[in-house]
């Protein structure tokens, strides 16, 4: 009994319980994505190896299992390597499969030929091309293991287009075994023991709740600690939603006050890098002390960090294991400290302050179609008891969502992450969409993050996914011009580098391309959409022109010292 090369990388794929697939076809892969279709998985064919790649990554960082991408060689992995760059750098389980030139016409200049391996072995934890046909099923299942263990990351299997028009007759005929899922690194005793120690004789304790606390599930683990010790909290963009907005140890808006005052930092899988700026004055304390809980020993100890402090171990384990030595201890509850009174002081007067900013006006200024997108659809989701999963995109949309867009549930928010990479959005969004189906999927992003992916509204309009599109259009990157401005610009060839077209009606494409589009100018048009656009269980697109703040000074809240000063 003989099965073809491609059936035989569609079995193995089956045995490993894979799921869903996301890719291109092309010459030679497309036979392989015809019979990974034919096993039952499903393939999602996108419009670009790009967002493929970004797809199959969201897919692995939403359920802690490789998300898989198949391309075509040369150009195809290429384009696919951005994705490839988001997996290492958040650390993320990717398997990408691609097909390469026959091995016999190596270096002969043949179609697409790219030594792939060598190109993404810097990149990836593991790149391999299999010694034969038969011996893809171990290539693949090897892939398939490492990219999850230890720190989650990359790995590339090699598919030579000789092997693809191949036959196999020695295969593994009965189903092999799935793979389980990582082991969990257990904490060094003495490590939570001097951890502990820190924490019960902290003045002003701040536990920072980061991605990677998400990625290991370990919001139960955190939520008991909080609860008990009375710990304040901040979570990065991405570890928002692990514990509860609304929690009143929550002090996300009192942020600059809890960086500055905190003395003993517990880094629960967040990193000390440029969203927490470094962990270094005059951002944060020049006293204070970071315990850091990461699954990546080679994060341990940077910039501020001290390694003598560090735990290398899984988050949820290590924070089950820390509450258990500090259970007789308790910072805050039922008492009142200097520390969280000026953190109560300063939430208190930020959130007065975004409160008396909510104003209707025409046009719409960014913030308060934000607050009101927010409010609509939390409001829907809590009539219709169906969780929103978030995904943001793009420079002020996504950093001022991240105040404005409440998470409600784990891993309910997926944005640019620790690279800031722009063109995520709808191959995050399509991920989502398959790894929380019963979640309404929102995507909102800036009319210029929106252009890097634009095309793949047709991808999710042709696989019938269920996903609400809100473009904030200001007509630019950063921010754009009104009409006379832009008209009189342009005639000059005087247009600013930030300036897009005006009034671009991304809403136009989306009903091009069969779903439903919304253009809206006002409070009432918008709030009116957004119940529409609810009820729908296809895509619809709302593209919400805003105030182009053409003369607003451009600031990056996450940056300490970044101003860039805009022409106009």
């Amino acid at each position: 009994m003989s099965i073809s090369f491609s059936e035989l990388v569609a079995k193995t794929l089956l045995d490993l319980e894979v799921k869903v697939v996301f890719g291109i076809v092309g010459i030679p892969v497309i036979e392989i994505c015809e019979a990974i279709q034919a096993s039952g998985i499903r393939f999602v064919g996108f419009r670009n190896e790009q967002s493929a790649a970004y797809a199959a990554t969201a897919y692995g960082y939403l359920t802690q299992r490789p998300g898989v991408c198949v391309v075509v060689g040369g150009p195809g992995v290429v384009h696919a390597m951005a994705g490839v760059f988001n997996s290492k750098t958040n650390r993320w389980p990717l398997l990408l499969l691609a097909g390469s030139s026959e091995t016999f016409q190596q270096n002969c200049g043949a179609f697409q030929e790219l030594d792939q391996v060598s190109y993404l072995s810097p990149h990836t934890k593991l790149a391999v091309r299999p010694p034969s046909p038969k011996m893809v099923v171990d290539s693949i299942r090897r892939a398939y293991r490492v990219s999850m263990t230890g720190t989650p990351g990359t790995c590339y299997v090699d598919l030579p287009a000789n092997y693809i028009e191949s036959t196999v007759d020695d295969f593994p005929k009965d189903p092999l075994p799935p793979i389980p899922s990582s082991p969990k690194c257990a904490p060094d005793p003495t490590q939570l023991q001097k951890a502990a120690y820190y924490l019960k004789n902290a003045k002003a304790p701040l536990l920072v709740v980061g991605k990677g606390a998400a990625y290991a599930c370990a919001e139960k683990q955190l939520l008991e600690f909080v609860e008990h010790t009375g710990i304040p909290f901040l979570p990065s963009p991405m570890g928002k939603g692990l514990l509860p907005e609304s929690h009143p140890l929550n002090v996300s808006s009192a942020r600059s006050a809890a960086l500055r005052n905190a003395d003993v930092v517990l880094l629960a899988g967040a990193r000390l890098n440029w969203i927490f700026q470094y962990g270094l004055p005059p951002k944060w304390s020049p006293n204070a002390k970071f315990i850091q809980i990461d699954t990546n020993a080679e994060t341990l100890g940077n910039n501020a960090a001290d390694l003598d402090l560090a735990i290398w171990a899984d988050v949820g384990l290590t924070i089950d294991c820390l509450f258990k030595l500090v259970q007789t201890w308790k910072y805050s509850v039922g008492i009142s400290t200097p520390y969280l009174r000026t953190l109560n002081e300063t939430r208190s007067k930020n959130e007065k302050k975004a409160l008396e900013s909510r104003k209707s006006s025409i046009p719409l200024q960014m913030n308060y179609a934000l607050y009101v997108v927010n409010e609509e659809l939390q409001s829907l989701s809590l009539k219709s008891k169906r969780n929103i999963t978030w995904v943001s995109e793009g420079a002020n949309t996504m950093d001022r969502g991240r105040q404005l867009l409440e998470v409600t549930h784990p891993r309910g928010r997926l944005d640019a992450g620790t690279m800031s990479t722009m063109g995520v959005g709808m191959g995050y969004a399509i991920a989502s969409a398959f790894a929380h189906s019963s979640d309404k999927i929102v995507v909102v992003e800036g009319d210029s993050a929106f252009g890097f992916s634009a095309m793949e509204l047709e991808t999710a309009i042709r696989n019938q996914l269920d996903l609400l599109v809100i473009v904030i259009n200001n007509n630019g990157v950063y921010h754009g011009l009104d009409t006379d401005a832009y008209e009189t610009l342009r005639d000059n060839h005087q247009l600013p580098t930030t300036a897009l077209g005006t009034s671009i009606r991304y809403d136009q494409i989306c009903e091009a391309c069969g779903g439903k589009g919304f253009f809206v100018k006002n409070e009432e048009d918008l709030r009116s959409s957004l119940r529409k656009a609810w009820q729908t269980s296809s895509v619809s697109l709302i593209n919400v022109m805003v105030d182009p703040e053409a003369a607003r000074k451009l600031t990056f809240a996450w940056m300490s010292s970044t101003k860039v000063k805009p022409k106009l």
